[in-house]
């Protein structure tokens, strides 16, 4: 697939097996076709670990975040579930919201939380709303150290 864009023309052209498309570069369909390069040269760059939250490195994208949050609004959740914890920037991410909303904790389950990210999500001031479970997350003796009532989690 080849585009070419024309800022002055103000439009977009997309070249493929299936033939030829010029459109608008602001219709939705323009708008697509860019976002779709633009996460896949993302992932490439690894731009979803250049982030922070409150300290701990999040490896998400920031839109994901927004909508994520968006969810968690709405549903107002009692626990959340992550599994894969990596650097603990996404646990710290849902404890903030579950701070803000007066409600809720986090818990997280990875087959391995390295000793440093356990230390810094434990002591850091949003560590209290979340407990680390160490295992694989489909094994039956980890869910069963999570104590998890499946009607209240978002996972």
């Amino acid at each position: 697939m080849k585009i070419l864009i024309d800022t002055d023309q103000k439009t977009l052209v997309c070249e493929s097996a299936d033939g030829r498309e010029e459109l608008s570069l602001y219709s939705d369909r323009a708008f697509d076709l860019i976002a779709e390069q633009w996460v896949k040269v993302g992932w490439n760059q690894r731009y979803s670990y250049t982030f922070t939250w409150f300290g701990r490195p999040i490896i998400q994208l920031p839109e994901d975040m927004i909508r994520t949050q968006e969810v968690i609004h709405r549903v107002q959740p009692d626990v959340i579930l992550e599994t894969g914890v990596a650097h603990g920037g996404s646990l710290i991410f849902y404890a903030s919201l579950c701070k803000a909303l007066g409600k809720g904790r986090v818990i997280g389950v990875d087959i391995e939380i390295r000793p440093q990210n356990r230390r810094a999500i434990e002591s850091h001031p949003l560590g209290s709303l979340i407990t680390l479970v160490e295992g694989s997350s489909t094994a039956p003796a980890t869910v069963a150290k999570a104590k998890i009532d499946r009607r209240e989690i978002i996972s």
